[in-house]
């Protein structure tokens, strides 16, 4: 509240639209995976349990790294649709975007929270993500203080990043230590796949963006839609197809389970 006017609806704007893809994915990743995780813990198969986790972690990345390309790319887009209207203006939508980039640097720690939460509860261990939840809080008000007076607003938004950041990182030190590995050569594999597909992706947006603003009307809801939404579907089309010929494993998987789901259907009377 001290950094200046609208400052609390900016940070609380760029918030909410960020908690959608935190709760579609990381959330129901972590809700779906706990009832696995526990029996397991029950029936102390610890190479299953870091099986499970591993391969949670890596459908979470899937999906989340692509989110944070296009909520880093295409941040003024997603704002301007979503709240552009009344007296939201432009600056605005740029100062609620800026607070959504901060907020999207740390979509991976934010999703993988939860799990490894959770993995925590089915050990019957609540004290360890208690006590990393406060001190990530500590640290979270002391970047806050510090930052606002650099980035303002944008900065208690980095802040809050950093803190989760460093709270996954804790979080993956403590749980490491209690059940051993958590398979992270595949990890690596995995993610060095992601990542270059995401770098095609996000030189793939970036480069038409800007055709695609001088096809539509820039001063219209609609167009400022159709060119979000034509190059965030057209740069997920790209993230997939190279995924499937790096052969990822995770798009293998989601492949085969949306076959599987189609059939179901179909054979449905």
């Amino acid at each position: 509240s001290t950094v200046g006017v609208g400052s609390i609806a900016i940070f609380n704007f760029a918030n909410n639209i960020q908690q959608f893809p935190i709760g579609i994915i990381g959330i129901s990743f972590a809700i779906a995976a706990f009832p696995t995780l526990s029996q397991f813990v029950a029936e102390r198969k610890k190479e299953q349990l870091s099986e499970l986790l591993s391969q949670a972690i890596r459908q979470i990345l899937f999906f989340m790294i692509p989110l944070t390309i296009i909520f880093l790319l295409l941040r003024a887009q997603i704002v301007r649709v979503i709240l552009g209207s009344g007296e939201f203006n432009w600056t605005d939508t740029i100062n609620t975007a800026n607070t959504l980039a901060f907020f999207a640097l740390s979509f991976f720690a934010q999703a993988l929270a939860p799990l490894l939460m959770r993995a925590f509860f089915a050990l019957h261990d609540t004290w360890t993500p208690f006590i990393v939840g406060i001190a990530s809080a500590i640290i979270n008000i002391f970047l806050g203080i510090y930052l606002k007076n650099i980035l303002g607003v944008s900065g208690l938004a980095l802040a809050f990043s950093i803190s989760m950041t460093i709270q996954l990182s804790l979080l993956w030190l403590f749980l490491r230590k209690k059940i051993g590995n958590l398979q992270e050569n595949k990890l690596l594999q995995s993610l060095n796949k992601i990542s270059f597909a995401a770098l095609i992706m996000a030189i793939f947006i970036q480069f038409i963006k800007n055709p695609l603003a001088n096809m539509v009307d820039m001063t219209r809801l609609w167009g400022i839609f159709t060119q979000g939404a034509v190059a965030g579907i057209f740069g997920l089309i790209i993230y997939g197809t190279i995924c499937y010929l790096l052969k990822l494993e995770e798009i293998i998987q989601l492949r085969a389970s949306l076959e599987k789901r189609f059939l179901k259907l179909k054979n449905v009377p």
